[in-house]
């Protein structure tokens, strides 16, 4: 076993720049008051860091600290954690002897403080993050302050293509997790069934991206029309008519599909915030059930002692609640989707009696080369495609509700 020293030599050890490595099946566990002092720790967190149990007892948390971390980061876990919403970040921390090792940790608050499980960072995510941090820094070292460099970082993860902190932190700790070999990620399991919910909502998304696509495609053929009724003089007035017509139901249809998707607002942006939720709860729970597994199996009498397993079996709990609440939260949510597609089911038969007095039009003017005919051809086209995919998302949001209620 790793010898633990007592405590540092001092507050501020010498930096030897010696990167301390542990196992990737190895969980390193800590649990503090509301003011971040420790009141457990478990034994791979102590040998990790290289300070002892009694030492790591009633000390601040601040004390594994790495100088090489962002201030801005820490400005963003605080502001999070004081309003009682987990974290999950790559984190460099501080050895007794003046090294360093690196994890990916989940942070999450409890009725008393925070309870921390941490992991080996082993995804594309870590690289990313350390350039992150290192910009950081840098912009620190000018003179910026905490708050406007978690700004910084928030922006640079909105370049990325991240909406915000979460939905970086979930993509970060779903690679971190899909990484372990030691977790259940079978169908039957919690996790399995929110990852079939997962790929449902990337079937939604494509789905009403495919009928927004439908919709840009013939978005111009009103104006088609108006040029061919001009075209036409007297005989065209009729198509004219048609057109603002068609135009003013197509435009009301579209702004219909498009808040399914749009912002923060958007239906399935909710669902899928909501989704991410219950998601990273599961796997920081499931995370959490694999340390409790792991203490019993190897320090059995000394952790149930400190109270480390009730500690982290109460909290898994609680997240475990809290991921399937949620959840049923996403299926309420998607109760909706299936009368929006036929509130727009109903608008396209609406759009189809226009393409019939279209067809009328043309079948009165047979003898005129006006090109009527090709703009039925693919207006038809595009609602028969509409009429599907707005079939297959009903059928979709459908199976999320079934999918949701077995957990």
């Amino acid at each position: 076993m790793q010898q633990t020293a007592t405590a540092p030599a001092t507050d501020h050890p010498a930096r030897t720049g010696t990167e301390v490595d542990f196992p990737p099946e190895q969980l390193l566990a800590s649990a503090t008051d509301t003011r971040g002092v420790i009141h457990y720790a478990n034994q791979e967190f102590c040998e990790t860091a290289r300070m002892s149990k009694e030492y790591l007892s009633g000390a601040p948390h601040k004390v594994v600290r790495h100088p090489d971390m962002p201030r801005g980061l820490f400005h963003l876990m605080w502001e999070r954690l004081h309003a009682k919403l987990p974290v999950c970040t790559y984190v460099k921390n501080s050895t007794a002897d003046g090294g360093f090792y690196w994890v990916f940790a989940t942070v999450t608050p409890t009725r008393d403080g925070y309870l921390s499980v941490r992991i080996k960072p082993r995804s594309e995510f870590f690289a990313l993050t350390r350039d992150i941090y290192s910009a950081m820094l840098t912009e620190e070292a000018r003179g910026l302050p905490p708050d406007k460099s978690a700004e910084w970082m928030l922006a640079r993860l909105a370049e990325l293509g991240y909406l915000d902190f979460d939905a970086f932190s979930y993509a970060a700790l779903d690679a971190e997790f899909g990484i372990r070999e030691d977790v259940d990620t079978g169908s039957d399991s919690d996790v399995g069934k929110i990852a079939r919910l997962t790929e449902l909502m990337d079937k939604c998304d494509t789905l009403v991206q495919e009928i927004i696509g439908i919709f840009q495609k013939v978005r111009g053929e009103p104006i088609n029309l108006r040029i061919l009724s001009g075209r036409l003089e007297g005989a065209g007035v009729a198509i004219g008519t048609i057109s603002k017509n068609y135009e003013t139901m197509s435009a009301d249809m579209y702004q219909m599909i498009e808040r399914l998707r749009c912002d923060e607002t958007g239906l399935l942006v909710r669902m899928r915030t909501a989704l991410g939720r219950a998601q990273s709860a599961s796997q920081i729970a499931t995370l959490m059930d694999l340390t409790v597994r792991q203490s019993a199996a190897k320090h059995d009498a000394a952790e149930r002692n400190l109270g480390g397993r009730e500690i982290l079996h109460v909290q898994s709990e609680s997240l475990s609640e809290i991921s399937r609440s949620t959840v049923s939260e996403v299926a309420n949510m998607g109760k909706l989707v299936p009368d929006i597609c036929r509130q727009l089911r109903r608008r396209i038969n609406g759009l189809d009696l226009v393409k019939l007095l279209c067809r009328v039009e043309s079948g009165r003017m047979s003898d005129v080369d006006s090109g009527l005919v090709g703009i039925i051809r693919r207006l038809e086209e595009a609602h028969h495609q509409t009429d599907r995919h707005l079939a297959a998302l009903s059928a979709t949001a459908f199976q999320i509700d079934a999918t949701s209620k077995s957990l």
